[in-house]
């Protein structure tokens, strides 16, 4: 076999770090389309404090690879518990609010068992998990030096309490954006449950996805996102 030259071998080098399992998950859908706001702060209700369990808070992002060339891509799967901030119960419902923050630096990329959950085949080497995560954190995407937080504010809420529509204002990457989440809620006398899954894409932030070979291969604009936020009452 011939062997390739040192440019060619440079050149294939960023589609080799997305080569890995040949299953694409399908993709998402139930766009929550983001949309221009401004960054003032929304005025905190009274009501019953919740304090978010970060240790027990749980934040996925999966994104796939597309276009031409998308099989010999994998998607990614990226999270922890990355998740603190608080939640108000006020009276009447609609007034709630929250204020969240992502610790965006302590974003973990392909772990096995996420994977896994996901059913996608094939673990990836440590070295492409950190071209991966280094690219993610670099300034063309999450710029998570100059921004070190991903801030979520909520706006309005509509719908009933086990099943809302929390209207927030998201702040990533120095680019704020309002965009609609379904959200799950379980609520205790002492604790609150909170879940739920929704697709964003990354150009309505100013984002550009990774793409290689001409955007033959290239990242998905859509991401999907899952999230489970526990949080405890305090006085």
């Amino acid at each position: 076999m011939k062997k390739l030259s040192p440019v060619a071998r440079l050149l294939l080098l960023p589609m080799l770090l997305l080569v890995g399992c040949q299953s694409l998950p399908p993709a998402p859908d139930g766009v929550s389309r983001a949309t221009a706001t401004d960054a003032s702060a929304t005025p905190w209700p009274s009501g019953t404090r919740f304090v978010v369990d970060r240790d027990r808070s749980r934040l996925r992002l999966i994104v796939r690879a597309e276009g031409p060339m998308a099989r010999l891509g994998h998607p990614h799967v990226v999270g922890g518990s990355v998740i603190e901030g608080e939640i108000v119960l006020a009276e009447p419902f609609r007034d709630s609010a929250l204020r969240l923050t992502i610790d965006a630096g302590a974003l973990a990329v392909d772990r096995h068992e996420w994977r896994a959950a996901e059913g996608f085949e094939g673990a990836v080497d440590a070295e492409a998990i950190e071209g991966t995560r280094r690219n993610m954190l670099s300034p063309a995407l999450l710029d998570a030096e100059a921004h070190p937080e991903i801030r979520v504010e909520s706006i309005a809420i509509t719908g009933p309490r086990w099943q809302p529509d929390i209207r927030a204002r998201v702040s990533l990457a120095g680019e704020t954006r309002a965009l609609t989440v379904p959200v799950t809620l379980d609520i205790q006398e002492a604790s609150l449950t909170a879940a739920g899954r929704f697709v964003l894409r990354q150009t309505d932030f100013g984002l550009t996805p990774y793409s290689a070979a001409g955007g033959a291969l290239r990242v998905s604009d859509e991401v999907l996102v899952r999230f489970s936020i526990e949080a405890k009452a305090v006085d």
